[in-house]
């Protein structure tokens, strides 16, 4: 039976954040040495290596990737009675900036949650798009941030693949001897190259019939029945519908979302983060 103690867990889970054993000595407050050495005797316990060595840093190993998940859920869980024994509630603000898609969508049940477990927390939600939250959190105006991952240069704490699905109004019929008449977006959106991909893998004819800058207007260009969007499946408007996956009509479009902590941050954020990590279910549902 394997004895995991949480002091380990949590030196694996700041290396695997940070990326490097002295970073992560510096956010721990311990020696580099320190540092290795618990790193080691985790692997030793666990019989599998869990970091391998790469250009970046220290990047995790398949079975490092199956940890990681559960020393979350492990420290999580430690935190959490020690907070219920002791009496004691997180107090905290946050400053959560968020893409307007995901905050539409994924974003009220996760918080939902989170609010049920921590109601002292008061979160401040900024919703922007995906460059502007980049920029606001860079200029430390954020504590944590949730965006597509080609905005920020540093590594994020986690990272999920989301699709946008070709969405358009119920009675809406494609002509064939058309090309497909397109909702796109803004030329900045980070979204607009892989969309612009995903139409030409397939060699789809296709023209811009609307340029949405906002999810609001996208949905009110697909409702108006203007063209098909390229729409998260919950963020898909009342009366409306997705297309068929078939050979003449793109496929979806692959996106990368991350979630970005400040490197100090306080405790209702660090709580937050680790949340949200032990719900990843809810970011891919």
């Amino acid at each position: 039976m394997l004895d995991l103690d949480s002091y380990l867990l949590r030196a694996f889970l700041t290396v695997a954040e940070i990326g490097t054993v002295n970073g992560a000595a510096v956010k721990l407050n311990r020696t580099q040495a320190a540092v290795s050495m618990q790193i080691r005797k985790l692997e030793e316990l666990v019989g599998v290596t869990l970091f391998s060595r790469s250009s970046k840093g220290l990047e995790l190993t398949s079975h490092g990737q199956i940890m990681l998940a559960y020393a979350r859920e492990m420290v999580a869980l430690s935190d959490e009675v020690g907070k219920r024994l002791t009496g004691k509630m997180i107090e905290d603000r946050i400053r959560l900036g968020v893409v307007e898609d995901f905050a539409a969508g994924h974003l009220i049940d996760i918080l939902s949650a989170f609010r049920a477990q921590n109601p002292k927390v008061e979160i401040d939600i900024i919703v922007e798009p995906n460059r502007r939250l980049a920029k606001l959190f860079e200029d430390r105006k954020l504590d944590l941030v949730v965006c597509d991952i080609t905005c920020l240069s540093r590594k994020p704490t986690l990272i999920w693949t989301e699709y946008l699905m070709w969405t358009v109004r119920s009675d809406f019929v494609a002509d064939a001897e058309k090309p497909l008449p397109i909702i796109m977006f803004e030329e900045e959106c980070p979204w607009t190259l892989p969309t612009i991909a995903a139409l030409s893998q397939r060699n789809v004819k296709w023209k811009t019939a609307c340029v949405a800058s906002t999810l609001v207007a996208m949905a009110t260009a697909v409702r108006v029945g203007i063209g098909i969007a390229p729409m998260m499946l919950n963020t898909k408007p009342e009366g409306c519908r997705t297309l068929d996956r078939s050979a003449d009509l793109p496929g979806p479009v692959r996106i990368e979302i991350g979630l970005y902590a400040q490197p100090e941050t306080a405790e209702g954020a660090r709580y937050l983060v680790d949340f949200i990590s032990r719900h990843t279910a809810i970011l891919s549902s």
